[in-house]
């Protein structure tokens, strides 16, 4: 998410609504204060990707054997010197 003041703006609207075509949310600024986003519209069929995604995580979860906290921690920290 990208913040701007409305001077920022009003300045560079073009390249914001560039930005914003390209899937980014922008959220515009009026004294200090957030005043609104400008986001892209809303994709009803990712929502329902993602519904899909979610369900088959879960499916896998009930097959995949249980990691201790020693392993989960020894995977994030592998690879780090």
């Amino acid at each position: 998410m990208k913040h701007v003041s409305l001077a920022d703006a009003r300045a560079n609207i073009a390249e914001l609504l560039d930005e914003v075509e390209r899937g980014e949310t922008v959220t515009i600024s009026r004294d200090g204060a957030k005043s609104f986003d400008i986001a892209p519209p809303f994709d009803e069929s990712r929502r329902e990707e993602a519904r899909r995604a979610i369900e088959e995580i879960r499916e896998l979860r009930k097959t995949a054997p249980r990691a201790t906290v020693e392993e989960i921690l020894s995977w994030r920290d592998e690879g780090r010197s």
